[in-house]
């Protein structure tokens, strides 16, 4: 219970236990007393984004011509939250980044279609309930295989 809150917002100490339900309500106060009930109760999860992805990097026996793999490792921490899923994003050259895929569970990739002998570069970014995290560091890979 708090005393004196005379704002209309409030953030929470940050020791709270991460992936916990918290519950919360509110009652009023002005010079004749406290208000007679409380406002609705709000359930909030304790958490935050969850850490960028790591050690994205291309998967050899899948890369061929016109075709990459890619693996990644899930971040240290998620925040709190299980990672629902990921977004992998690429791009050639000075271009901007396209998404590739969004809402891919796994931790491998393949991707098809691509211009082979062309040099592209991918990150990635993971995902909770609560939002997106930074995305991981890049990884430029080109679209051939080792030749025979």
């Amino acid at each position: 219970m708090l005393a004196s809150v005379t704002t209309t917002s409030y953030t929470t100490p940050p020791n709270l236990i991460a992936n916990t339900v918290y519950k919360f309500r509110v009652e009023s106060r002005n010079a004749f007393g406290y208000s007679t009930t409380y406002s609705n109760v709000v359930s909030i999860r304790a958490a935050k984004i969850p850490d960028a992805p790591t050690n994205l990097a291309n998967v050899v026996p899948l890369t061929a011509s016109g075709v990459i793999g890619l693996t990644w490792t899930p971040g240290p921490y998620d925040g709190g939250s299980p990672v629902i899923d990921y977004s992998i994003y690429f791009k050639t050259g000075a271009d901007p980044y396209f998404l590739l895929a969004q809402g891919f569970s796994g931790l491998t990739f393949t991707t098809y279609g691509r211009i082979p002998d062309a040099i592209y570069t991918f990150k990635v970014q993971a995902r909770n309930l609560i939002g997106f995290s930074a995305f991981s560091q890049e990884v430029v890979i080109r679209a051939a295989a080792k030749p025979s």
